[in-house]
């Protein structure tokens, strides 16, 4: 754990035993984990709540909770231990805002990617890149469930951009493949997208991946680990797009 200038960041992963038991008690800071594997529960103000895989739980500071491991089936998870102004603002933003404090299903490839980064980068030299990604994990929570309250006549653009916020580092990922799988064309497409975002959809993807390029760079990874990671199939081309678009060329944004 280490301190930075927007508080602090830690995170880590606890793997199947059951010996997982924590509480009753209170914590200082927030703890956001999410369910790789089995079930356990998580007792919150008295309230206790079952947790599978895929599912995320938050602790708040101060607030009374306790939780545990199945015994037949005991859990496994990641967790982001963290505090400061800057986190709270953006859980403001997200679904926690209404005082949740479990929600529903996210895919291990929206999420996980995240949690992995931040094991690897949460010490003190890398404590700059590990507060922006963390940063960028809980702007994520605010990403993929945003799309969950769109409104009916916007289905396929939020459909579309749930898509992207899960397949955006597939190299096959395209406007071919979205209408594909919404089942529709490429004109209706277009036609949502407008209406909803005022924003082309091919637009919006390359936005879409360019953004997570800017956390992941930030975070310390590779131009090259950078550009694979967001779904560029060539280093070069993907350094030329993000100056055109970012205004620097990814080596320079490392460093800005």
């Amino acid at each position: 754990m280490f301190q930075t200038p927007r508080g602090y960041v830690y995170s880590g992963r606890k793997n199947d035993s059951l010996i997982q038991h924590w509480g009753p008690g209170v914590r200082t800071c927030y703890i956001l984990h999410y369910v790789i594997k089995g079930q356990g529960t998580f007792v919150c103000n008295g309230k206790a709540y079952s947790i599978s895989v895929g599912e995320s739980f938050l602790i708040r500071p101060f607030e009374k909770i306790e939780y545990y491991a199945n015994e037949n089936d005991p859990w496994s998870y990641v967790w982001l231990d963290f505090n400061g102004d800057d986190y709270a603002t953006v859980l403001q933003k997200s679904i926690f805002c209404k005082g949740n404090c479990v929600i529903g299903k996210i895919l291990p490839e929206q999420i996980l990617p995240y949690f992995e980064l931040l094991q690897k980068t949460s010490y003190p030299a890398n404590k700059n890149a590990a507060s922006n990604l963390a940063l960028a994990l809980l702007g994520k929570y605010v990403d993929i469930f945003s799309s969950h309250s769109t409104p009916k006549k916007a289905a396929y653009y939020s459909a579309a951009c749930s898509l992207i916020a899960t397949d955006f580092h597939k190299q096959d990922l395209n406007l071919i493949k979205i209408c594909q799988k919404l089942h529709i064309s490429r004109a209706t497409l277009h036609r949502e997208f407008i209406a909803a975002c005022g924003m082309a959809p091919g637009s919006y993807l390359l936005k879409y991946r360019l953004e997570q390029a800017q956390f992941f760079l930030k975070a310390g990874l590779s131009i090259k680990e950078t550009a694979y990671s967001c779904g560029f199939a060539d280093p070069l081309y993907f350094s030329k797009v993000f100056k055109v678009h970012v205004g620097l060329a990814p080596s320079n944004f490392k460093n800005h």
